[in-house]
């Protein structure tokens, strides 16, 4: 006994099952590899040739794995293509311990930005409406830079009064008129000054040879600026505030130097 299996009715349920499994295989047989053929050829053109080769030999997909959203007999219209977007890549931001910046302040060190990408995706519509998206090949075309914020941890003790005719008065004078040094400046070169010799212009450090208000090394050092350098408070101060601009920048950058290894 043979069968023979009739073709099925027009507009049947039989004929459209049938039809809608043709269009699948179409687009899975083909549809697939000569689209995808040429997006390579075409879209990722302008990312490189280098970087394509690479994503195709690393991220070959075959076309039986490529996921399709589940279709229904009854679809009466399904598609399936490869569409190409740019995304883009969130940056980063990274804190760093500034030991010479006041605590709790925030300085941008290096300004970031996001990255770049382009993303292929197999998607599935029925009758014109998306109903499934799958990513599929991705190549970098530019690397996110991530955001550096510099987090001061500098504690600065407070201030206290300066009485008229010391050292201290002649050195908060000097500092605000020959560099603008107040506030936060002052206080940090107050303690870093009252660290290092307690504001007396004959300190010696007898072991290390260290001498005055800045404790210069060798104390001569001071002798730029005067012959006085032994006697004259004006004449340690000018020095050591120069000292200080040229290698730290500020009182406050010199007192962080300090805190963190006892010397400047």
């Amino acid at each position: 006994m043979t069968y023979r299996t009739l073709p099925p009715a027009p507009g049947s349920r039989r004929e459209r099952r049938l039809r809608v499994r043709a269009r699948l295989r179409t687009y899975r047989q083909v549809g697939t590899t000569i689209v995808v053929g040429a997006l390579a050829a075409t879209t990722f053109a302008s990312a490189g040739a280098a970087n394509i080769a690479d994503a195709w030999l690393d991220r070959t997909i075959a076309v039986a794995e490529v996921p399709v959203a589940e279709i229904t007999a009854g679809s009466a219209d399904v598609e399936v293509q490869t569409v190409t977007t740019q995304n883009e890549i969130a940056n980063g931001v990274v804190q760093q311990s500034d030991p010479q910046a006041k605590a709790g302040s925030q300085r941008v060190v290096q300004a970031g930005s996001p990255g770049v990408e382009l993303v292929s995706y197999t998607v599935t519509k029925v009758n014109g409406v998306e109903v499934g998206r799958f990513p599929g090949i991705s190549v970098l075309l530019t690397p996110p830079t991530d955001e550096i914020v510099a987090v001061g941890s500098l504690t600065i003790p407070a201030a206290t009064a300066v009485q008229k005719g010391t050292n201290r008065a002649l050195g908060q004078q000097m500092a605000a008129d020959l560099y603008g040094w107040t506030g936060d400046q002052w206080s940090c070169l107050d303690n870093l000054f009252a660290r290092e010799s307690g504001w007396s212009h004959t300190a010696e450090n007898r072991s290390s040879g260290a001498y005055g208000i800045p404790q210069a090394l060798p104390g001569s050092k001071m002798a730029i600026y005067g012959a006085d350098w032994q006697t004259n408070p004006a004449t340690q101060i000018k020095w050591g505030l120069a000292y200080i601009q040229g290698r730290y920048g500020t009182p406050c950058g010199a007192w962080g130097h300090f805190t963190a290894t006892n010397w400047y």
